[in-house]
């Protein structure tokens, strides 16, 4: 797998890829992260006494066939 990470100032709906043949007629996933210091996100600033609060607030949902092998989680 090739990976790539730049950093640009989105100016119109077109992002030029450095070196996008690598990438070229390949399945990609895009994300795009607003990297503003003065932009809050709740999720990446909760205080330490905050976050059993945050974790009871927002419990994560698991499907309900999901399945836990501590064993295995151990493995890797």
């Amino acid at each position: 797998m090739y990976a790539t990470e730049f950093q640009t100032i989105i100016n119109n709906p077109y992002i030029k890829i450095p070196e996008y043949e690598k990438f070229q007629g390949q399945e990609v996933r895009i994300i795009v992260l607003n990297i503003n210091k003065e932009d809050h996100n709740p999720t990446t600033t909760i205080h330490e006494e905050d976050f059993i609060e945050h974790l009871i607030n927002n419990p994560i949902d698991f499907p309900k066939d999901f399945k836990f092998d501590r064993e295995e989680a151990n493995e890797r």
